[in-house]
């Protein structure tokens, strides 16, 4: 017999990289409710976001359908179908709790259908909204980056005569002055913007819900996304991770590559802060998960905890040479997303190696309220046409965590759209580049570029400001049993294999495309 599930509580976390958590192998890195939530529910070793970045993550989870080979960085549109749409017209409680600010662009409408709306403000582009509130004159931006000491450090921003190096310097330190005009409040660790968030979170579920009726909790943390300013930035402190540093906080760095512009001490000990509100993250996830067990929800919610995707922080296996997600590179770093998951009657610790995607966590959710059931569709609703779920391409998780099956998929997808796709299974892994060369003859033009040779139509396609869409000429294999974080390309020496990945991600995605 099922356990019923009567509530779904759903926590993205933005930027959180799979392997800085203690489940997935870190020994360093502090998550200890992370660690005991996947010990008591299901650990997915492969789950994959498809279209990236922020957006077209979030857009697939709600609609439970790819966004890689159709469009990126984009508002919903009337043609989608949502979660929240599908709830409409049933006793259903829905609550969107969240900081994530690309969701309320101008016309993005991603609180479209949520019952109670709670949007917690300061955070990555909606940090302009304090660009002209008076500022405290003891912070100052340049405080927050690398100073000109040419024998010790690279500078981020200054020249060695102490000139600001190219308008990427200067717009850093708009940004940060941003930052320090809304930060300058700062009193506790509860300000921090996942404090924040998971404060109001548990205020809802406490206070404000319905508690007679089932309801839907998307908790929408923008968190450990920079600006990497944990406790230790405010208080003043040595940061845990990184005791013996002696420079400035690093609250910020430019959005280029690090060769001749930030040095690996820096770099490690942007890291080192990025740590630091991975603690602070699981800190404040744990209160949620402890208000949920203190209200009696526990046995009877599903609750799904995941990240959009990981983050480029330096040289090597940490960003390929890239700082922040400046180039459209799904390399594991990024791609690899940390997914736990509670379903209320089924064994805990356990730790799932099948294939996932985070259209199949949307799936999952849309399963557990019956949704997906084709008796789900309500007909017409005073005289309006209800939503239907006729087009899901996720695959619900719930007949795998119960049991049921061990399987989902062989490989995964993933990449930006009209930039670069990537297929990733158990043994390799290979990425194409989009580079809208029309002399290319050999690929179908319209799944080589869906937009066509005008590139993206987007104007936005990553909220890192000063990110530019170049990507390497020639196309990358990697063996993922030896070499996981992609760091020796092997296409020359296996092109036969490369050829193999590349028809079968072609595939895939033209069957997404006609699916």
């Amino acid at each position: 017999m099922r356990h019923p599930i009567k509530n779904v509580v759903f926590i993205i976390l933005d930027t959180l990289q799979f392997n800085y958590l203690g489940c997935y192998g870190n020994t360093v890195v502090k998550t200890p409710n992370f660690d005991k939530f996947a010990a008591e529910g299901l650990l997915f070793e492969n789950a994959y976001s498809e279209g990236l970045p922020t957006i077209p993550v979030r857009r697939a989870v709600m609609t439970g359908r790819f966004t890689l080979p159709f469009g990126g960085w984009q508002p919903l549109s009337a043609e989608d179908t949502t979660i929240a749409d599908m709830l409409w017209g049933r006793n259903i409680e829905t609550a969107l709790i969240y900081d994530t600010a690309p969701m309320r662009l101008p016309k993005y409408a991603y609180a479209r259908g949520f019952d109670y709306v709670k949007f917690c403000p300061g955070h990555e582009m909606d940090h302009i909204t304090w660009k002209d509130t008076p500022k405290d004159p003891a912070l100052k931006p340049e405080d927050f980056t690398a100073p000109v000491k040419v024998n010790i450090l690279l500078m981020e921003v200054w020249d060695k005569d102490g000139n600001l190096i190219d308008d990427a310097s200067t717009a850093l330190l708009e940004e940060i002055d941003c930052y320090l005009r809304f930060r300058q409040g700062w009193k506790s660790d509860a300000d921090s913007y996942v404090g924040v968030v998971a404060r109001e979170a548990r205020e809802w579920l406490v206070n404000r819900r319905d508690k007679k009726r089932p309801f839907l909790l998307w908790l929408d943390s923008f968190d450990p996304h920079e600006p990497w300013d944990p406790a230790s930035i405010w208080e003043k402190k040595p940061c845990p991770y990184d005791p013996e540093w002696d420079g400035n906080p690093l609250l910020l760095a430019p959005w280029t590559k690090v060769e001749g512009r930030i040095s690996e001490r820096e770099c490690e000990h942007i890291r080192a802060l990025y740590a630091e509100k991975v603690t602070q993250c699981d800190a404040w996830i744990g209160r949620v998960v402890d208000t949920l067990k203190q209200e009696g929800l526990w046995d009877e919610t599903l609750v799904v905890i995941m990240s959009d995707h990981g983050q480029p922080m330096g040289n090597g296996k940490h960003g390929h040479g890239i700082m922040r997600k400046c180039r459209p590179w799904p390399y594991e770093e990024l791609v690899h997303v940390p997914l736990l998951m509670h379903v209320p009657g089924t064994e805990g610790g356990r730790r799932i190696s099948t294939f996932v995607q985070n259209v199949d966590v949307g799936a999952t959710i849309m399963d557990a309220f019956g949704l997906l059931a084709p008796e789900a569709h309500l007909g017409t609703v005073l005289g309006i046409d209800a939503p239907r779920l006729d087009d899901v391409q996720g695959i619900s998780l719930l007949p795998l965590a119960r049991g049921e099956t061990d399987h989902v998929r062989d490989y995964v997808i993933t990449g930006y759209c009209g930039m670069s796709w990537s297929i990733v299974d158990h043994d390799y892994s290979y990425i194409h580049w989009l580079n809208r060369d029309p002399s290319n003859a050999e690929f179908d033009e319209l799944l080589e570029n869906p937009y066509g040779d005008d590139g993206p139509s987007e104007t936005i396609w990553t909220c890192t400001t000063g990110a530019t869409q170049e990507v390497p000429s020639e196309d990358e294999l990697y063996d993922r049993r030896t070499d996981p974080f992609q760091l020796h390309n092997i296409a020359a020496e296996q092109p036969e294999k490369a050829r193999e990945l590349l028809k079968k991600l072609k595939a895939s995605i033209g069957e997404i495309r006609i699916s």
